[in-house]
């Protein structure tokens, strides 16, 4: 099984400057927990998550303050088995899949599970 085969596809991106209440705001509202966080000119600077905004209080910070700066990245044809490897070794729970510079989707660690149970 591949990447493109478990990934959600409707990507939900956040900018370094947005306030974490927005980030809340969005999560809640589109039953998200992670988001990339992408520059003026559409390239990651960061991936901010539900587990990065829990534990803030202040709801005025920005992204850019609390998002993690190492973003994990694959491509489309990466194998589930390699992902889950990579998430369990590095402990993070989410993946941007990216094709040519572009952003493809997201895999969590929901559908890395899911994926290998099909």
């Amino acid at each position: 099984m591949k990447a493109n085969e478990i990934m959600t596809s409707s990507v939900y991106f956040t900018q370094g400057n947005m306030k974490l209440s927005q980030v809340k705001s969005m999560f809640t509202k589109n039953k998200i927990s992670s988001a990339p966080v992408i520059k003026d000119n559409g390239e990651i600077e960061g991936i901010i998550t539900s587990f990065d905004v829990a534990a803030i209080y202040n709801d005025n910070l920005l992204v850019k303050n609390v998002m993690t700066n190492h973003v994990h990245v694959c491509a489309l044809n990466a194998r589930v088995k390699d992902l889950a490897k990579t998430m369990t070794t590095e402990r993070i729970h989410h993946i941007v899949v990216m094709e040519d510079g572009k952003v493809m989707g997201m895999i969590s660690s929901l559908d890395v599970i899911e994926g290998l149970l099909a």
